[in-house]
């Protein structure tokens, strides 16, 4: 049944985070109001995490998948699910890891509401277990040459200085954008599944079309993200989609120059690390992943 007069509504994926899910909809379900809706996309998890949120939220629309369709096509399924059910003006993309600070939503939908230029706002995120410490206070900063994607303010201690809203390449688990330009964009590029810079691509793709993005600090919230690193999750699987999804990247939205120089200076340092750092760590899977990656993608544009 359609709900009308939704103006946003929140789009949350998991997968077997049971409790990591009931935390972040605890911080979230306060702040929910009138013209509000929730739907959570489950995305094949087999540790009860649908029927523990229709237990405690059961306004929430719990939909379980019966596979993980991965980062993008799971997003863009919990859209289109919300998109049908409620007709929402906005949609607010959240990571079921976040912990929301009161005055989260508000913040990020005000700019989209005083303003028909922006498209899409982005929320400022701490660590959970540092939370006078920066994740991302401001978008990403792409550094085409080097192969790699930085958040702004990126580990940095919080001494104010990522509190001006600012343009921004907004990341995909704590943005608010225009349902209707999120629907004629396409959603996120389900080409980056099963995961990869899908969330950057479609910012990236929704400035060309001539909107803005903005980085509004006053919509925090805290991340329980281990940013410590790790070889457990640094698969031969992971780094040849790491690789592959890269190149896409770059050949979409990088210049000539950029290109040349990332072929040139990049591509080589970032060779060069890989091999040292996997055969230190005994995983000479990541390297052969990440060249089979590689190879994989120039063949597609050949």
């Amino acid at each position: 049944m359609n709900t009308p007069g939704t103006r946003v509504a929140v789009v949350m994926l998991t997968l077997n985070q049971r409790e990591v899910t009931l935390r972040a909809l605890m911080s979230l379900m306060p702040q929910v109001e009138a013209g509000m809706q929730v739907v959570l996309w489950d995305n094949g998890s087999t540790d009860g995490t649908v029927a523990a949120v229709a237990a405690r939220f059961p306004e929430v629309i719990a939909h379980q998948h019966p596979v993980n369709l991965g980062v993008a096509s799971g997003r863009n399924a919990g859209a289109r699910l919300a998109l049908e059910r409620f007709q929402p003006e906005y949609l607010l993309f959240l990571d079921n890891d976040l912990v929301l600070r009161p005055g989260f939503v508000a913040a990020l939908l005000q700019p989209l509401e005083a303003d028909p230029t922006v498209g899409q706002t982005q929320a400022k995120l701490l660590y959970l277990d540092e939370p006078g410490r920066i994740n991302d206070g401001g978008g990403c900063r792409i550094h085409f040459w080097l192969g790699r994607t930085d958040p702004v303010g990126f580990k940095e201690l919080d001494r104010g200085q990522c509190e001006q809203v600012a343009p921004c390449i907004s990341c995909g688990g704590a943005m608010m954008v225009r349902a209707r330009l999120f629907a004629e964009l396409g959603g996120f590029d389900a080409i980056f599944d099963p995961f990869g810079p899908e969330d950057l691509d479609f910012s990236l793709r929704l400035q060309q079309r001539g909107f803005r993005a903005l980085y509004i600090p006053r919509a925090v919230a805290l991340h329980a993200v281990n940013h410590t690193g790790g070889a457990s999750g640094y698969t031969a699987a992971y780094a040849s989609s790491k690789a592959r999804h890269w190149l896409r990247f770059l050949r979409r939205h990088g210049t000539p120059l950029q290109k040349a120089g990332f072929y040139a200076i990049g591509a080589p340092l970032i060779a060069m690390r890989l091999v040292f750092r996997e055969l230190l760590r005994g995983n000479p899977g990541a390297i052969t992943g990440s060249v089979r990656g590689m190879l994989e993608s120039i063949r597609r544009t050949k």
